[in-house]
């Protein structure tokens, strides 16, 4: 047997209106490659010759950015850490921060480097401080493209800097680009505009970073991104953005100038936000209901999702045309955990199931000890 618990939505999004679609064509871009995704789950909705393969310049910084979040994230490195710059990362080419070989530098000033100036003697420091050798970063660059089901991908450098195999498509950008909004630490850093950090073994010399991407100043709710400019690449973009519950990114690749990367990437999320909505019905660790539980030290547990229940899809739908469905299981007996699966939400609209969702205790439910759960009952059966 099974308990339903039906909920439907029949209240109305106040002050939700529905802007008009563009009607945007790959031709009216002028970038080679772009793309626009949404970021919750990787659904493309727009392209431009999203898979031809392209060298990205500095965008390259992405992947090594997600290396060094998920270093942080477990604990391998922390941002006051401190390094010591080899005279290969002094050496680098290009955008950079004019560091001394043998100076000491901290984690987060190469963070700081790397997301505002693009800096290469600053991603080949973060680079070696990892991996012992840019080579090693690039071996674990690539095989981090494979895992996130980036076939289109092949790093040869860290940096970006030019070279025939250094190569990727506007797709698999914006694969690593999601991948990088789990961390969210690292939006400090690409959304910071200017800042310093002072070089040189007697750190006398200020380096002045001012963020190479200017839609910080100019584009509402922008949350991430990176910039990429060579002779060979032209100029890049992948930019994230965030309104209310909906998530998108945006990548153009081969632009001929730094105004039409910035444009178009605009264009493109302006494009998603106008025509595109996630409803959030309930957002990951949210309480949803609850149920008994038998055996257990607590008569009820709370009922939560370890996911967003959630449904991405044309903003001229509104909240009162879905239908969500509790399936919960029923006579649940402790012991739980939060790792237990008691249940599902099942998300329709006009009966076409949508989505389906598994639901979890939210609290751990020990079992109680069976002498006292039935003194405990039958002092109840007294009472009524």
């Amino acid at each position: 047997m099974k308990k339903f618990i039906t909920i439907f939505f029949v209240f109305i999004l106040l002050n939700m209106s529905v802007l008009p679609a563009y009607g945007l064509e790959p031709g009216d871009l002028q970038s080679r490659s772009a793309i626009l995704v949404n970021a919750d789950d990787g659904r493309v909705l727009f392209e431009k010759n999203a898979h031809d393969k392209m060298q990205p310049a500095s965008i390259t910084k992405i992947m090594l950015m997600v290396l060094i979040s998920e270093r942080m994230r477990d604990g391998l490195i922390t941002l006051d850490q401190e390094m010591t710059i080899s005279e290969n990362a002094a050496s680098m080419g290009g955008s950079q921060i004019y560091m001394e070989a043998y100076e000491v530098q901290t984690v987060e000033n190469m963070l700081k480097a790397i997301s505002m100036r693009s800096a290469n003697d600053a991603s080949v420091a973060m680079a070696e401080f990892m991996y012992g050798s840019e080579e090693s970063c690039v071996k674990a660059m690539n095989e981090k493209a494979r895992e996130l089901g980036m076939n289109e991908t092949t790093f040869t450098n860290v940096t970006g800097l030019p070279d025939p195999n250094h190569l990727t498509t506007a797709y698999d950008i914006a694969i690593m680009t999601r991948e990088l909004l789990k961390y969210d630490y690292m939006n400090e850093y690409m959304l910071t505009w200017m800042d310093s950090v002072y070089v040189g073994k007697e750190k006398d010399s200020e380096q002045v970073l001012v963020n190479t991407n200017r839609l910080i100043n100019n584009y509402d709710g922008l949350i991430a991104g990176k910039t990429g400019y060579t002779t060979e690449a032209k100029y890049c973009l992948t930019a994230a953005a965030r309104r209310n519950d909906t998530t998108l990114i945006a990548v153009v690749l081969g632009c001929d100038n730094t105004k039409i990367r910035f444009n178009e990437v605009s264009k493109l999320l302006n494009e998603g936000f106008a025509n595109y909505k996630n409803f959030v019905f309930h957002k990951a660790g949210e309480v949803i209901t609850s149920t008994p539980v038998y055996c257990g030290k607590e008569e009820t547990v709370n009922i939560t999702a370890k996911e967003n229940i959630n449904y991405f899809t044309e903003s001229n739908c509104k909240l009162e045309d879905f239908n969500l469905e509790y399936v919960i299981d029923e006579k649940l007996k402790a012991p739980l955990t939060t790792d237990t699966r008691i249940g599902r939400a099942i998300l329709s609209k006009d009966g076409q199931v949508l989505g389906e969702f598994e639901l979890y205790p939210a609290s751990n439910v020990e079992k109680e000890n069976l002498f006292k759960f039935y003194i405990k009952n039958f002092l109840k059966t007294i009472i009524r």
